[in-house]
């Protein structure tokens, strides 16, 4: 549905929804790098040698990656990579397309039926 014929209180529920997903998907990135920035620490650590930070500055330019894909508030500039999975936004959207076209294929189905049962009662 194009957002200019929503309601606003349609897209009020539409835009929380997706910061909800948003703030999920910001919190498991959250949750998976404080395991993993610390092995990269210890690692280092461990290693030594001229540049013991390797692995943990890997991590945090995979953070800093992650950030921009999940664009939490929309203020991240996109990727640059033209492909259709490059940001959560546009894996949102070809999800909510799918379900909207599904919805209206249901809706007409439904109409389909109706009609179809009203002939039937008719004969």
């Amino acid at each position: 549905m194009d957002p200019a014929t929503r309601s606003p209180r349609a897209e009020l529920i539409r835009e929380t929804a997706l910061l909800q997903i948003k703030l999920l998907a910001d919190g498991f990135r959250d949750a998976v790098l404080i395991p993993v920035s610390l092995i990269a620490a210890l690692i280092g650590l461990l290693r030594g040698g001229d540049k013991p930070n390797r692995e943990f500055r890997r991590v945090i330019k995979l953070g800093r990656r992650s950030e921009r894909w999940i664009n939490l508030f929309g203020q991240q500039r996109p990727l640059g990579k033209p492909h259709p999975a490059d940001s959560l936004d546009n894996v949102l959207g070809q999800v909510e397309s799918a379900i909207v076209k599904q919805y209206k294929k249901g809706q007409t189905t439904a109409k389909d039926n109706a009609s179809g049962q009203q002939e039937s009662d008719k004969l």
